[in-house]
């Protein structure tokens, strides 16, 4: 263990508590984890309190506060990986290291861990090993991985050995990959004044890529009410499942990116921005700090404050007032709203948060003019979009698309194989049932079908409660926890759907799975409260047969709610089944 004293490990950084991420990231990787002396000293040397930096550890998914394996593996569990086969993955790794799933080996080399989609549903089934991405994993490949790693071979260099660093395939794209008509530094001298910025954003119609679809330049337009300073703020926690178009466009355009930052930063007349990526991207960071260290020589960028800032595992930091707490050091939870960061954000400053794929976007608008862009979509739905598509198709990856794209056009891009069911912007977007002919004329548009961009496809050979329990329970870990709607009421659901699905389920209960949906849709705090019965209510919708047929073929005609001996399970533990 690394007995370095935290103030000699943290001394690159400055004394700022809104900076508490990054110390935790810093100890964590000379420790291995985060231990209460750690604590104690952090504390005392940030003048915080201790139970602040207690309470930020707990929040995230890969911040340690005890021993977690010198090689922490987190095996990726969304449904695509399952299909993909991770089940024998993970029961490859078990017998070759000698431990369960959420063990650690006797001697401390190892940890083998669980966690949500890492980001590369393409090329499933994946792991992360200290944070370092092994994709397209088999079983040959685990055996020679454990074996070399116990004989001190080098992480990145097995990566590479064994064919295992993620690829970026791209089948189509219409906007982002054009190749600049002039020397990229010289953009800013075509940008005028900050309103002109504004209207030009405005004029092309782009809305937020996010999924929530505002629009891109009235936001900024509202930004600017307010005094400043004010920040700008790219949201890089890509965590909803089956997605991963950030992951290119961070990899291959992260030019356009900071440039589209620059861009925005001058239109709120602004001199700081963020870049907030996640955590299961940290393999991308060196690199993105490379091509933002390289673009400096250019006034445009050089005049702002960046930084860039890594997550540490939180869904629920893709919420935008979320995100921004965890910015400023602290457990990843959403803010009452209003107000709405545009007039109180970072820090309480008059923020704009936007994505990924926004801020490229906005760099190709002002490149090639509204009208260019305007060219592709629909009235309410301009320009184009990014897909990550995988599932049962024959062409997993990357699609750049106009929106108002037809899902059959869709399916028949990427070959589909047998579709049954389309989940359309991840869990917390909307299943189709891929066998009505008029779901698959429907268009992907802010007026239909709006995605954030995951496009998972299922065949019929696939089982679709198995698919909704996967999205179910994902929600159910990813709660933060802060209001209750949310924290119990996916619970809830989460228990019904699998009383429905083992047989056990009366007519009321989908009754009762419509009324708790909406429940938890109306009360919760923030987009994924809101979001997460949408796995119950649009698969209702697209296959009620399913449910009905679990409810005719009920085991038993007569079943009872309550489970007495599930309910005196803990009385009996404590005082004996034969007490008195």
């Amino acid at each position: 263990m690394n007995k370095k004293s935290v103030s000699k490990i943290v001394r690159h950084l400055p004394r700022d508590p809104t900076r508490l991420l990054d110390y935790l990231w810093a100890i964590q990787r000379a420790k291995g984890f985060i231990s209460p002396l750690d604590i104690f000293e952090l504390a005392k040397l940030l003048k915080i309190d201790e139970s602040r930096i207690k309470e930020v550890i707990t929040f995230y998914h890969f911040f340690f506060d005890k021993p977690h394996g010198e090689f922490s593996i987190f095996l990726d569990q969304s449904i695509i990986a399952k299909h993909a086969g991770i089940d024998l993955i993970e029961k490859v790794f078990e017998e070759a290291l000698g431990v369960k799933s959420g063990q650690m080996t006797d001697d401390w080399q190892f940890g083998l861990y669980k966690t949500s989609c890492i980001g590369m549903s393409d090329q499933a089934p994946a792991a992360l090993i200290n944070m370092i991405p092994f994709v397209n994993l088999t079983t040959d490949k685990v055996l020679t991985l454990i074996t070399c790693l116990k004989r001190g071979d080098e992480l990145l260099k097995l990566q590479k050995d064994l064919d295992c660093v993620p690829q970026n395939t791209v089948h189509q794209s219409l906007v982002t990959q054009d190749q600049w008509d002039q020397d990229i530094t010289s953009l800013h001298t075509q940008i005028l004044n900050p309103q002109d910025i504004i209207q030009e954003i405005i004029s092309s119609g782009l809305r937020g890529r996010g999924g929530a679809g505002f629009p891109t330049g009235k936001k900024w337009q509202l930004c600017r009410q307010y005094p400043g300073p004010r920040v700008v703020v790219c949201n890089a926690d890509e965590g909803e499942p089956g997605t991963f178009k950030d992951r290119y466009l961070l990899t291959e355009h992260a030019t356009k990116l900071f440039y589209g930052m620059a861009i925005a930063a001058k239109a709120i007349e602004s001199q700081e921005a963020y870049l907030y990526l996640r955590a299961e991207y940290t393999y991308l960071l060196d690199h993105l700090h490379f091509v933002l260290t390289k673009l400096q020589r250019d006034p445009l960028i050089r005049q702002i404050k960046w930084r860039i800032q890594l997550g540490a595992g939180a869904y629920v930091v893709g919420e935008e007032s979320a995100l921004l707490e965890s910015l400023e050091g602290k457990r990843g939870e959403p803010r009452l709203r209003p107000p709405f960061p545009v007039e109180k954000g970072y820090l309480g400053k008059p923020t704009i948060v936007n994505n990924v794929e926004t801020f490229v976007l906005v760099s190709k608008v002002l490149e090639k003019g509204f009208e260019s862009f305007r060219k592709w979509g629909t009235d309410q739905s301009a320009g184009v979009r990014w897909l990550s598509i995988s599932g049962d198709v024959s062409k997993p990856g990357l699609y750049e698309v106009p929106w108002g794209i037809r899902l059959r056009e869709v399916l028949e891009l990427c070959g589909a194989q047998s579709p049954l069911m389309i989940q359309v912007g991840g869990p917390s977007g909307e299943c189709i049932n891929a066998t009505i002919l008029s779901e698959l004329e429907r268009k992907l548009s802010f007026e239909d079908l709006p995605t954030g961009g995951s496009f998972m496809v299922f065949s019929k050979e696939r089982d679709i409660f198995t698919i909704l329990q996967n999205f179910m329970q994902f929600f159910v870990d990813e709660s933060c926890g802060n209001c209750t709607p949310c924290r119990a009421g996916n619970v809830v659901l989460n228990n019904q759907l699998k009383k429905v699905v083992d047989g056990h389920g009366r007519p009321q209960d989908l009754m009762s799975l419509t009324q708790w949906s909406h429940v938890v849709m109306k009360t919760s705090r923030c987009g994924l409260g809101m979001s997460s019965p949408r796995v119950i209510t649009t698969s209702m919708k697209a296959f009620p047969e399913i449910y009905q047929h679990k409810i005719d073929s009920s085991k038993s005609s007569l079943i009872f709610d309550f489970d007495e001996q599930k309910a005196t399970s803990d009385y009996d533990k404590i005082f004996g089944e034969n007490h008195e």
